[in-house]
């Protein structure tokens, strides 16, 4: 986070950064806060879910971009990913093939992927990435 924040500042300087907290013991609000971030903070951890929607409810701006801040994410792709928000509701990145993960996590992502596609009849790559860019209503 420490790298991604000032990133994201130095590409979009007029956009809201707003940094979900979800009941972490680390330095997590007193970095974001230090780097300019706006801060939600859950009281105790209540899941990634919960912290997606927590944001998405929380920031104010039409256009809305979620992203990890483990670095897996790459803020010069956010462009790339908001353009077809002007026909889409929702755009989500895929992720280049993850080598360091398990067989087994790999099985279950291809297995998701594949039954997406098969229910919305358009190719998902990555049905479980958390760099997606939403347009509101």
């Amino acid at each position: 986070m420490e790298r991604l924040l000032p990133r994201l500042k130095e590409l979009y300087p007029d956009s809201e950064i707003l940094v979900v907290d979800d009941g972490s013991t680390d330095r997590t609000v007193e970095v974001a806060e230090r780097l300019g971030a706006r801060v939600v903070s859950h009281p105790y951890r209540k899941g990634n879910g919960s912290a997606v929607r927590t944001g998405i409810r929380m920031a104010k701006r039409k256009y809305l971009v979620l992203m990890d801040a483990d670095g897996q994410h790459r803020p010069e792709e956010i462009d790339s990913l908001v353009q077809p928000l002007t026909r889409y509701d929702l755009v989500v990145g895929a992720r280049i093939e993850d080598k360091t993960s398990p067989w087994h996590r790999k099985l279950a992502n291809s297995l998701y992927n594949r039954f997406a596609t098969y229910l919305t009849t358009i190719p998902i790559q990555d049905l479980t990435s958390g760099f997606r860019a939403i347009r509101r209503k």
